[in-house]
């Protein structure tokens, strides 16, 4: 496996601070449940768990980094976090495409596995994976966020041809194309052309 290009998660001080604002806010949060606990001679364990978790969640995604890896064959994601160490990847063959992350009630496509790859301490703007999990003649998406360089993406869309950094429609039609195609056992790159390509004219017959 040859590595082709490697970035890290960047960290900005501004969304920091701003981390450590909540962080705070939340802490006053525990205190004041504590005060009331002691008022009310009972222990508030539902607003304890709601405040505690909601820090773990918040410190989590503000201090884990990520390692970008893009080999000759698969995206591969390295994440170092306070708690654990976690590592992912997909071959390039099963990534459907990469649109502008927007925050949605309803989506286009049913996500059987969500992650978030990036940092809220990174400033760069979030973009949407979308990959292809094969399971006989069934599939399955799943959808991670990361926050990455022009030239992760560039380098990406040389074995993604087409499909990086596009609107949402394309690959939510790519992906309802791959679906179709392992469904009735083609080959899901010829079955894309074969719908993507205009038919040719046959040739004028003269009588």
């Amino acid at each position: 496996m040859t590595v082709l290009y490697e970035e890290k998660s960047q960290r900005a001080k501004s969304a920091e601070w701003l981390v450590l604002c909540f962080v705070i806010l939340l802490l006053c949060g525990v205190a004041y449940t504590t005060y009331r606990s002691i008022n009310l001679h009972t222990v508030l364990i539902a607003e304890y768990f709601i405040e505690i978790m909601a820090i773990i969640v918040i410190v989590k995604q503000a201090v884990s980094r990520y390692t970008y890896i893009l080999t000759d064959t698969k995206l591969v994601i390295e994440e170092s976090s306070i708690f654990r160490k976690r590592h992912f990847e997909v071959d390039y063959d099963m990534i459907d495409g990469v649109f502008k992350f927007e925050r949605e009630l309803l989506t286009n496509i049913k996500y059987r596995y969500k992650y978030r790859k990036c940092s809220t301490s990174d400033p760069r703007p979030i973009w949407s994976l979308v990959y292809a999990i094969v399971k006989g003649d069934k599939v399955q998406n799943g959808r991670l966020l990361l926050k990455a360089d022009d030239k992760f993406f560039e380098i990406l869309e040389e074995h993604v041809p087409g499909r990086i950094r596009v609107p949402q429609a394309d690959i939510v039609f790519y992906a309802a194309v791959r679906a179709d195609a392992v469904k009735h056992g083609e080959d899901v790159q010829e079955y894309y052309k074969k719908l993507t390509t205009p038919e040719k004219d046959g040739p004028d017959i003269t009588v």
